[in-house]
């Protein structure tokens, strides 16, 4: 513990520094900072800190850079996709990888995995529709539109993903006669695969007809090959913004509660940006626990500090309290024993 305090009415203690955050390259040491009060001569007690900020004192720094031996290449992790298995089924998230060190390697053996299996969310959504809009035109030109949406068994919308694709209900209808021949009909395009850069995007392309006032279907070849519109097309989004991060540093401490650390980045393609979601950004720091710390064996021959009111620490039951617990240790081991 630091050296008894000075004896002024309010003022900063600090703790002492714990093990930098980083086993190699830069990182941070912490220590807590305490306003403390002098209650009466050898009598003082923590507070809250604007007692010592109202008093102009200056803060002690509860965090500074620390530097270890220089770190070599670290692998590098995006968060993971969504799943892109479709409801009940078995699919895959995927997620990228990349070394920090465009010039050096990075160790292949413990490369994190780019892939991982996972499965869908269970069948219990259904496909909604709205009422048929007007019709648009006459035959082979006239459609009908409605929406078409996917819902949970209580009311709410959800994406599209969750249902069942097969299943889907038209979105697009033909009409315009009675009597229409086979033609093509294109229904909406589904959302890009990808939420940035550049992706794929699909649609489902029908041979359909109206035959006595109903919709029929017909094998493709009904219609004409060469009219086909396309059911795939490429599709960008807005430019791909990523976090990024490294793997997570050893504990500050070797018992007890520390903290853990990791760089987290922002990459647009190789640069270094700001653009990522601010919501989305990846925890870089987090408390570890690790198994509690040994106590000291008991000092037979401790004595109290003279400069210590060790009778009215006792009363105030302070020998809890770190720095009491020394500065009168032979009194609160004298009090435990009675």
């Amino acid at each position: 513990p630091p050296p008894p305090p000075p004896l002024l009415t309010d003022r900063w203690e600090a703790s002492s520094w714990s093990e930098c955050s980083r086993t190699c390259g830069e990182g941070f040491q912490f220590r807590m900072v305490r306003c403390w009060k002098m209650l009466s001569p050898g009598l003082d007690s923590s507070v809250y800190s604007d007692l010592c900020t109202l008093a102009e004192l200056e803060r002690p720094l509860e965090r500074r850079p620390c530097k270890s031996p220089a770190c070599g290449p670290q692998w590098e992790v995006a968060e993971w996709s969504e799943c892109s298995a479709k409801c009940g089924s078995r699919g895959q998230v995927t997620r990228e990888v990349r070394c920090s060190d465009e010039k050096k390697s990075c160790d292949a053996s413990n490369r994190p995995p780019s892939s991982r299996n996972c499965t869908g969310l269970p069948c219990e959504r259904h496909w909604s529709v709205s009422e048929w809009g007007p019709c648009s035109g006459s035959c082979g030109q006239g459609t009908m539109v409605r929406y078409v949406y996917c819902k949970t068994p209580d009311g709410r919308v959800v994406p599209e993903s969750q249902c069942d694709p097969e299943s889907k209900p038209l979105a697009i209808h033909p009409c315009g006669e009675k009597d229409c021949p086979p033609h093509w009909l294109a229904q909406d395009w589904e959302r890009c695969n990808t939420t940035c850069g550049r992706g794929l995007r699909r649609r489902t392309v029908l041979c359909v007809g109206i035959t006595a006032g109903k919709f029929q279907k017909f094998e493709d070849d009904e219609c004409d090959a060469g009219s086909r519109p396309a059911d795939e097309s490429t599709c960008f989004e807005r430019p791909c913004f990523k976090w990024y991060t490294t793997p997570w540093s050893e504990c500050t401490k070797t018992c007890g509660v520390g903290v853990r650390m990791r760089d987290v980045k922002c990459y647009q393609g190789r640069e270094i940006v700001r653009g990522c979601d601010p919501l989305t950004k990846p925890v870089a720091k987090q408390t570890c626990a690790l198994q509690p710390c040994p106590t000291e064996p008991p000092d037979e021959n401790c004595q109290d500090r003279p400069t210590t009111n060790c009778s009215l620490a006792l009363k105030v039951n302070l020998c809890s309290h770190w720095y009491y617990s020394k500065a009168c240790c032979h009194s609160c081991r004298a009090s435990r024993s009675s």
